[in-house]
């Protein structure tokens, strides 16, 4: 899995989110009752908890948004997705399970790269936001806080999600809600709760949510995206024995095969198949290891426009041979489906995502002494999460069973070399974690107040990943591609690869981090308040990664068969490729030493002699080893410590103006990219400097406006990149030295008549990299200078695509570029929604019906700014109606989500520049493939719910 959240704007979105033509739940931190109540709430009427304090809502000197459960229930806001639409800046991607706030989240799906937006629920630090889906049969309230968060819980430079779960009621309450829809789509939710003695409520709610059909067709195998099984159940217990102290407790235990996201197919590859080119870096994790599943389509069975293309390559010095003959699943296709209808692909291995043992216990006990109280938050959450696929990569869709080379049978072999690409990947995270929070508040009327605490949080975590292809017999048994390497000693047999992995990344890791926070405010008058709160953080994080390489590719098999048979043969025939005298003899290669690097400083083992001794790279805790088993093992330990804080200036002209300018300092500490045992494995601690100025009015109850301004200065953030590593793609991560973050936000609520709603988001966040490339030239090398920014673009090594910008002098096949004023990744420069929701009052009930339009501008996937990168923009138009049974008894939903069934882009994933198309090869006929990998919000969907209350 992975994850992370949320959003933007001075206080609004959930402030207008608050209240619905004559339904809204009570809106605060502790939101006490399975509330589905018709009672009208005012925007003022909420509170929010900020900075461990209750604050009505335009009060309070944060950026805040607040949705409801009712708001929620109105206007459709069921997923994630749906929260970005109406959230200003706040971007999801649902695959990753990351969220971004201003332009600022986590990159990567490395555990070890914590989350920029703190997530809890009822408070308890949990690792991922995507609870947020949960009806108001289960949330009462989501609040999403913008700007670094230091009082409290965990650090979190971008913000904070807090889910408030519907808490159990002291009079009796059951409710059962069932749902039906398109795609094959049912849920059944139910509820209830009631005291079980005095002072002491209890409530149980689950669920059961299922979709058979998914969103996209696969041509050979079952329907993909969004095909959901998951169920939950939970227990709730509420005890308030006296005044002076209150316990309350959860547990749940969920549990899904398929979920629609966390891995799931959420979208397509937009362009050609590499079908020229034997082994493509960028196909798919670990392309560079093996070979091209798509080559297939070369033989003169295949496509015959590819079988053109690569004669005529190799009439220009491509040493890619024709295959001799293919086989393919499903015949006919001869290139992407997904070209011409998004919806539709061909892969031979479904994605299979599934959750276990995702259980929950956490708690809040307060304690209520004279002059303040004493809180403590604790609790438990972990975690087993699976995800088999094709490979991640545009050639993870593929139509090739197999495809045959050419052999030539002089004895050394005894059949020809069959490729049976049938590459899977498989992805692991087993995830468990505490979190502790003891906060000491006070409560009196004084004009001074304070909040001081300490915070606690352990996670331990393993998470393997690899890449095999159990049908190539040739991965079993390797040999040793450097002898005396691999573990054993020379001349003894190189390890085994049973379970035929192409590559094998693993890490077992351990996060403890501690963290002491206080908060003072003084109140001069009515008008002027003034706040100031410091942190003090201290992180450390430890454990092991191990790693193996296999080679199989096309530089092996068109090796000169010499070089494996020194000596033996005559020099014409020791000149012809392996592939085509040894045939299915053809061995693989164990390169781990030629990829890793064990004391963190170099290039490789093989090219660097710092690899292998003497110093260790910061976060390497003792240098790594290849052993008998094959793998690289290192182990990695780094800490960090920061204080952070930030302050506010209040100011309040007249009862119904709110201003506020607020400063903060986020900070993140050091990641790791694990797993690979490779150079550079840690990278340093980012930080961030919030600059806020907000405006919130009311005016009366008719209108309420909140706008905000903000700049970030934004140091160190953390990124994951592409590298080639003698010709193996592989992650690195690098710190951006400086970027920026600045914009725009407004909300506004509306009744311009009873019973008539509008509401209205637009967000405007510029962002931009500040730091450009710069160095020496010699002999057309680029020499980076310190503390600059040179990157290589593995979709573009040469920097030929439009858009490039490469440093002038360079010569060689790979260009370093600047990437100084590309924006930052998943950061949409222009957000707009709006919902007009009208309510008609009848005798034996009411009918509301709303709207909403949404529009999104163009977002960018990486630090390249780049059209293979980039998804368009695009707009939104959902509708819903909703009926109200007498006495809030039962409730009917109507919706039709995505009207004009338009691809919605929910991140710019980025792209992949391949090595051939179907039509040519790169560097002989034709110029690089690049394909976008774009993500989607579902295509249009209807149904209808049906909810009752028994009491």
């Amino acid at each position: 899995m992975t994850k992370k959240l949320l959003m933007l704007t001075c206080a609004s979105s959930a402030l207008s989110l608050s209240l619905w033509a004559g339904a809204s739940q009570a809106a605060t931190a502790a939101a006490t009752a399975a509330d589905t109540s018709q009672e009208s709430t005012t925007v003022t009427d909420l509170v929010v908890t900020a900075e461990k304090r209750e604050t009505s809502l335009q009060k309070v000197p944060v950026a805040v948004s607040v949705f409801t459960g009712a708001q929620r229930d109105t206007i459709g806001i069921n997923t994630v997705a749906d929260v970005t639409n109406f959230a200003p800046g706040f971007t999801y991607d649902p695959a990753n399970v990351h969220a971004y706030i201003r332009g600022v989240g986590r990159q990567s799906v490395n555990v070890t790269d914590d989350q920029r937006v703190a997530n809890y629920e009822d408070e308890f630090y949990v690792y991922s936001p995507y609870g947020l889906d949960k009806s108001s049969l289960f949330l009462s309230q989501e609040q999403i806080e913008r700007g670094p968060q230091n009082v409290g819980g965990r650090n979190a430079a971008a913000g904070s999600i807090d889910m408030i779960s519907v808490r159990p009621t002291d009079s009796p309450y059951a409710e059962i809600r069932a749902t039906v829809g398109n795609f094959g789509t049912y849920t059944v939710e139910g509820a209830a709760s009631g005291q079980i003695a005095p002072g002491l409520d209890v409530r149980v709610a689950g669920f059961d949510k299922n979709q058979d059909t998914g969103y996209y067709n696969n041509l050979a195998g079952p329907t993909e995206g969004n095909v959901v099984h998951e169920w939950y159940g939970e227990g709730q217990l509420d005890w308030k024995p006296n005044d002076k102290f209150e316990f309350w407790a959860r547990t749940f235990f969920e549990g899904w095969d398929g979920r629609g996201d966390a891995g799931s197919r959420v979208g397509f590859y937009n362009g050609s198949f590499d079908e020229t080119a034997l082994t493509d870096a960028n196909a798919y994790v670990g392309g560079g290891l093996f070979l091209n599943p798509n080559f297939g389509y070369a033989a003169p069975n295949g496509n015959p426009a590819a079988t053109a293309a690569l004669l005529a390559a190799e009439a220009h010095g491509d040493p890619d041979p024709v295959p001799t003959s293919a086989t393919f699943y499903v015949p006919g296709v001869l290139n992407n489906p997904s070209q011409t209808n998004p919806n539709t692909f061909v892969a031979p291995v479904s994605r299979v995502v599934k959750l276990s043992n995702y259980d929950d216990f956490n708690y809040i006990a307060t304690y209520h002494a004279d002059g303040f109280d004493i809180k403590y938050t604790g609790g438990v959450q972990g975690y087993n999460y699976y995800l088999t696929d094709p490979g991640d990569g545009p050639a993870e869709d593929n139509n090739v069973k197999s495809f045959t080379l050419p052999f030539l049978n002089i004895g050394l072999g005894t059949s020809p070399l069959v490729i049976n690409p049938l590459v899977t990947a498989n992805y692991v995270e087993d995830d468990w974690w505490t979190a502790h929070d003891l906060t000491f508040q006070s409560t009196t009327d004084s004009a001074f107040q304070w909040t001081a605490g300490a915070f606690f949080y352990y996670q331990h975590y393993n998470q393997p990943y690899d890449v095999a292809d159990t049908a190539q017999p040739q991965l079993t048994d390797p040999a040793c591609a450097v002898p005396g390497t691999c573990g054993v000693a020379p001349g003894a047999a190189t390890p085994t690869n049973p379970n035929n992995y192409i590559g094998y990344f693993d890490y077992k890791f351990n996060v403890e981090s501690v963290a002491g926070y206080g908060e003072a405010s003084y109140k001069f008058n009515d008008q002027w308040k003034i706040t100031g709160d410091l942190r003090y953080n201290y992180d450390d994080k430890w454990g092991v990664e191990n790693s193996r390489y296999l080679d199989f590719n096309a530089g092996d098999l068109e090796t000169p068969t010499g070089t494996y048979l020194p000596g033996v043969l005559p020099a014409g025939l020791a000149a012809l490729p392996a592939y085509e005298l040894l045939g299915s003899s053809t061995p693989s290669l164990d390169i781990t030493f030629i990829e890793t690097c064990f004391t963190g400083i170099g290039i490789n083992n093989l090219v660097s002699p710092s690899c292998r001794s003497g110093p260790l790279a910061p976060g390497v805790k003792s240098i790594g080893s290849i052993l008998s088993n094959g793998y690289a093992q290192r182990q990695l330990a780094i800490s960090s410590s920061a204080f952070t804080g930030g302050g506010e200036v209040q100011f309040t002209p007249t009862p119904d103006i709110f201003t506020y300018f607020r400063y903060g300092r986020g900070y993140e500490s050091p990641s790791f990219n694990a797993g690979q045992v490779i150079a550079s494995p840690a990278v340093k601690p980012e930080y961030l400097n919030s600059y806020e100025i907000g405006y919130k009015e009311t005016f009366g109850k008719a209108l309420l406006l909140d706008m905000a301004v903000y700049y970030y200065d934004y140091e160190g953030l953390q990124v994951p990149l592409s590298i080639s590593n003698g010709g193996v793609t592989q992650s690195l991560f690098v710190n951006v030295p400086k970027s920026v973050s600045e914009g725009f936000e407004a909300e506004a609520y509306w009744t311009p008549v009873n019973d008539l709603l509008i509401t209205l988001s637009y967000s405007y966040d510029h962002t931009s990299i500040q730091t450009g490339c710069t160095g020496t030239v010699t002999g057309g090398t680029l020499f980076a200078a310190a503390n600059s920014l040179c990157l290589e673009d593995t979709n573009d090594p040469g920097a030929v695509e439009p858009g490039a910008n490469p440093f002038p002098g360079q010569t060689g096949a790979v260009r370093l570029q600047s990437v100084k004023g590309d924006p930052l990744p998943d950061a949409p420069e222009n957000k707009f929604a709006v919902d007009i929701a009208y309510t008609w009052h009848f005798t034996p009930g009411s009918f509301t019906l709303s709207g909403d339009y949404a529009y999104r501008s163009t977002q960018d996937g990486t630090l390249f700014n780049r059209f293979y990168d980039n998804a368009p923009g695009w707009d939104d138009v959902d509708l819903r109606a909703l009926w109200k049974g007498p006495n809030d008894k039962y409730e009917i939903i109507g919706y039709v989500k995505n009207i004009f069934n338009t691809l919605q882009y929910t991140v710019a994933a980025g792209g992949a520049g391949l090595a051939g198309s179907a039509t040519s090869v790169a560097g002989f006929t034709g110029g690089i493939n690049e394909v976008n990998a774009f993500e989607l919000n579902p295509p249009r969907t209807f149904g209808v719910e049906v909810r009752y209350k028994f009491f």
